[in-house]
């Protein structure tokens, strides 16, 4: 064996174990969020587990017609393997970012070299943006690691490198499985970057090699049984799910609309957070972009051929969301980051093979932004010295209601100067972790080190991630609603009702928690409101007539009230029938009958 295979062995291996711990590794913890349908979707798995139902999914017992079934598939396999946990349901999403990172690392190796993929699969494990959106439970790591494998298979059998058997049908199958996890994204984008690959090398002479019918055969064999299935089982399933929910929502006339578009501006500024460190390296992987275009049909080199395939797979999807503003959210640029990621690090190490000048620059504003951040930090951290960590994070954050959330950058309005003292460990972690890595990263480059500037790159965001990921636990009081529904499940009895002010995206943490359906007072804009009209589905929806029934009625309800909406339920419903059951993380549950001997509900309560 090679000096350099051996060594691509054991890049492999570091980069396996890097990923684990990041991503597997904090899996368990915290509990999962009320926010970004996390505890939401985990309620789809839980509901096939317990109606060994896994053609038509549910959540809340009404049929839940949005997203295709994969990842609820492997998340209640995960379930029936290991238990309904935290760690359980991520676990999915987590293998899938550790295969991304090595596929990565195996495209970059085989035709830009091993620093090159080294370089590349880091920019993947330790992006801003990887972490934070592979922290709910959304399908983005699962296709992105499916388009990953995709192009890769393609291109090795393009190249000749690999039987089109083999490529070929495999690259089907992974579309197949794309499919299954976003639906008709999961078929457009490797379609369209294949599509503008062949067009780039001016090889469409070439189409009888791509065994076109057979790879349809195999990518509809698989493809197909589940939505055939659902179509049969479930009336009207093809309007609700190709038409409104993938058409509408392209346009922005998807009902409900209960989603946002993040301008356009902001959408492409943000991917210099998404990428960060790696984006401020952007115009060395523009560099990489073979030219002129009209050499682009002459190519045979490997290397180009996988160059333009990258900026192929890459450009597709960040047009079409420039494009399309009916529903763009941050991180729908998700599965073109590792050909990003691929092109940033074989721009990185092209430079230090042949150009170095052009890194030394980067790394001197890395390195005072570095400052500059730890400088704020500082200033803050003096600034709340006196203020105590409340034990309670929401006392010191801004609270909305949930439906304000359609974005996840809305969070960071929620902080306030007083929450810093809440947050002073992941703080001062995440400032000197970057602080000290950067300016060391600076210091090597200064001097011509290669390879350890940007391994102390990686480094200084492995102790950034980790910060988040202590402030995520910090915050999620606020996020999660899991201790209202492990204290709710406490006293539940076999006839008692929990209720939720709002739409699911209130608490569905109270209904998995719990492992009890909810019903949803004063719902407005819910994506379970179609499920709720086929004739078998249970009664959910409440306004104020039904629901002051319920309440007065001899049946015990809880309800579970966004601190928000406190004063309005007060005044919808009778005083004298209502009693705190429990009271934490933005979030109140009133129940219509005296949780303990002698205590006077909230009219008398306020009387006294």
């Amino acid at each position: 064996m090679s000096s350099g295979r051996i060594s691509s062995w054991w890049i492999a291996l570091c980069l396996l174990a890097l990923s684990a711990g990041l991503y597997i590794g904090t899996a368990g913890r915290p509990a999962l969020d009320d926010e970004d349908v996390d505890a939401a979707h985990a309620m789809v798995s839980q509901a096939m587990l317990a109606r060994h139902d896994y053609v038509v999914m549910y959540m809340d017992g009404l049929r839940y017609l949005i997203r295709p079934p994969m990842h609820f598939w492997l998340v209640a396999a995960s379930y029936k393997l290991l238990g309904q946990t935290e760690f359980a349901t991520r676990l999915p999403v987590g293998l899938a970012v550790v295969g991304t990172v090595l596929l990565v690392f195996e495209f970059g190796r085989r035709y830009f070299g091993p620093r090159a993929g080294l370089y590349g699969a880091l920019a993947v494990a330790t992006s801003i943006g990887m972490f934070i959106y592979t922290r709910n439970m959304i399908p983005e790591a699962l296709y992105t690691f499916a388009f990953t494998g995709i192009f890769y298979l393609f291109l090795r059998s393009w190249t000749g490198s690999l039987d089109t058997r083999v490529g070929y049908w495999g690259a089907a199958a992974l579309c197949a499985f794309a499919v299954l996890t976003r639906s008709l994204i999961g078929l457009m984008f490797p379609v369209l970057g294949i599509a503008a690959f062949i067009t780039m090398v001016r090889g469409w002479h070439r189409w009888r090699e791509l065994r076109l019918f057979s790879s349809i055969a195999v990518f509809l064999a698989l493809v197909a049984p589940w939505h055939i299935l659902a179509a049969i089982r479930t009336p009207h399933f093809v309007w609700a799910y190709f038409i409104n929910e993938h058409i509408n929502r392209a346009l922005g006339t998807r009902l409900p609309h209960d989603y946002g578009a993040v301008p356009l501006w902001a959408w492409w500024s943000a991917h210099l957070v998404w990428l960060f460190p790696w984006s401020f390296f952007f115009p060395l992987a523009l560099r990489e972009l073979p030219r002129p275009a009209r050499d682009w049909g002459k190519a045979t080199d490997p290397s180009v051929l996988a160059r333009l395939m990258l900026f192929a797979w890459a450009g597709v999807i960040l047009l079409f969301f420039t494009i399309e503003s009916g529903s763009r959210l941050e991180y729908y640029s998700f599965s073109a980051w590792p050909a990003m990621a691929l092109l940033l690090g074989l721009g990185i190490a092209q430079a230090e093979e042949t150009d170095r000048k052009w890194l030394r620059p980067v790394h001197r504003i890395l390195a005072g932004l570095a400052v500059v951040l730890a400088l704020v930090a500082g200033y803050f951290l003096w600034g709340t010295m006196h203020i105590a960590a409340a034990s309670d994070v929401a006392n010191h954050l801004e609270m909305r209601s949930p439906e304000n959330y359609l974005t996840g950058m809305v969070h960071l309005l929620d902080l306030t100067p007083e929450s810093v003292a809440d947050l002073r460990v992941p703080i001062i972690l995440s400032s000197l972790s970057v602080l000290l890595a950067f300016l060391a990263a600076w210091a090597w480059r200064e001097r011509g080190v290669q390879w350890l500037p940007n391994i102390a790159l990686a480094a200084g965001m492995v102790g950034f991630i980790l910060a988040a990921h202590i402030a995520h636990d910090v915050l999620n009081p606020t996020l999660s609603s899991r201790t209202l529904g492990l204290e709710i499940a406490k006293s539940l009895k076999p006839d008692d009702q929990i209720a939720l002010y709002g739409d699911i995206r209130v608490a569905p943490g109270v209904a998995f928690y719990s492992h009890h359906d909810v019903l949803l007072y004063n719902a407005t804009g819910s994506n379970l409101e179609f499920g709720s009209h086929y004739p078998d589905a249970p009664k959910r929806f409440f306004d104020d007539l039904d629901f002051s029934r319920l309440w007065q009625g001899s049946k015990r309800v809880f309800l579970v009230v966004p601190s928000e909406h406190i004063e309005e339920v007060r005044a919808r419903l009778p005083g004298n029938l209502m009693w705190v059951f429990a009271e934490t993380g933005g979030k109140i549950v009133y129940v219509n009958q005296s949780p303990q001997p002698g205590q006077p509900p909230l009219a008398q309560s306020a009387t006294r």
